[in-house]
């Protein structure tokens, strides 16, 4: 989509043409034949922008809860931060007065920075920086905003700025760049806006490496409904600690607190999961204090208790018995509890887990959840209720 093409959308016809693909709901399957249909009536560059505006608004209500009304890019909406994301990082802004947007793109952040307080939008394209105001006004904050045009490279941030929230691309071209030296601009460039603007923070994949982060940052890992969707590194007087392990839509945080290694111990009665933002923040043995668990094996994040804990930082399941893991005697075993059906989980096992079912040839009418791990280095297999007990709805105070 180009900005002539979007600048039609806004349009009295370009709403109405909108409106018509909204109601009647086009498949990305769908769009081919949709599309022939339209360019009788419209050129074929207006046809491609309605169909993908309408397709990505279906697939950002994942996002944002104002998707209909909103515009996007496909690489922009993939980059784009959720809704419950960018609000729950917008709060810690708060008494900074202008934080500047760098790299606003179609205005996840910046939307929700504008509902405490002024934000200056930097970005160097001109169709998203569009795109970001009629967003912005679908969530009645765009007279908070000030889009700026330019090349994050170069800029030099405003006296008036308070801090900022710096959002590289990850993303080019449909293909991922994973190390953050890669990134359009890289980390580095942050160094130049810190010397006069203390207070930052940076949106980066949550599979950064570890020697690529910042010193003397806190690197927060976010879990949106039980997956792990993002990182932000927070720097100067936004740092609180060195890690930590956010959950939404809960709001709950586990942080670094200095605590011993978690005790090994053999599978007890339950097997606790961490969220995957607290096992990616290498805060296992800080849960397993919080629990009064223990580790199956060093390498593994699986704990284990004979106390059943509630907690939202992790899924829970009642370990029925365990064996050293043998396919005969898994098969035996299962076979004698009468179970058909598996759920295969793993951490630490070679073996796929729709290879293990194959294997196993299971034809009862029980259901189990079966588990591979390791145990001190040694393959285990844990059979599990096949009921998974969830705490993730209930915040820990």
């Amino acid at each position: 989509m180009d900005l002539e093409s979007f600048r039609f959308l806004l349009t009295d016809e370009g709403q109405a043409l909108l409106a018509d693909l909204a109601a009647r709901e086009i498949s990305e399957a769908e769009a081919l034949r949709e599309a022939s249909r339209l360019r009788r009536s419209y050129p074929p560059p207006l046809v491609s922008a309605a169909l993908e505006t309408a397709i990505l608004r279906r697939r950002a209500a994942r996002k944002f809860s104002r998707a209909q009304q909103m515009y996007f890019t496909r690489e922009a909406l993939e980059q784009a931060t959720a809704e419950p994301v960018a609000r729950y990082r917008a709060r810690r802004f708060a008494g900074y007065g202008l934080v500047a947007d760098l790299g606003s793109s179609i205005g996840g952040d910046a939307i929700a920075l504008a509902e405490r307080g002024p934000v200056l939008a930097v970005d160097r394209d001109p169709l998203r920086l569009a795109m970001l105001i009629e967003n912005a006004q679908a969530y009645e904050v765009a007279q908070m905003i000030t889009p700026l045009q330019a090349d994050l490279s170069t800029l030099e941030l405003p006296p008036e700025v308070g801090a900022f929230f710096f959002d590289p691309a990850r993303r080019e071209g449909g293909r991922r760049r994973f190390s953050a030296a890669a990134y359009v601009p890289p980390l580095a460039t942050i160094e130049r806006w810190r010397r006069r603007v203390p207070a930052g923070a940076i949106k980066v994949a949550p599979g950064i490496a570890d020697e690529e982060l910042p010193p003397e940052c806190e690197a927060e890992f976010i879990s949106l409904d039980g997956e792990l969707r993002e990182a932000c590194l927070w720097l100067g007087p936004l740092r609180r600690s060195a890690r930590r392990a956010t959950l939404l839509p809960q709001g709950v945080s586990l942080d670094d607190e200095p605590t011993p290694a978690a005790p090994l111990s053999e599978p007890l009665r339950y097997l606790y999961e961490p969220d995957p933002a607290v096992i990616r923040a290498h805060l296992v043995a800080q849960l397993a204090a919080r629990i009064d668990a223990a580790q199956l094996d060093a390498e593994i994040a699986y704990l284990t208790s004979d106390r059943l804990v509630e907690t939202p930082f992790a899924r829970v399941w009642e370990i029925e018995e365990w064996l050293p893991f043998n396919l005969k005697a898994l098969r035996r075993r299962l076979q004698e509890l009468g179970v058909g059906e598996v759920t295969v989980k793993k951490r630490g096992s070679p073996i796929a887990p729709e290879e293990l079912r194959r294997l196993l040839r299971l034809k009862g009418s029980g259901q189990r959840t079966v588990v591979l791990t390791q145990l001190r280095d040694r393959p285990v297999a844990l059979i599990c209720k096949a009921s998974i007990r969830h705490f993730n709805l209930h915040p820990v105070r």
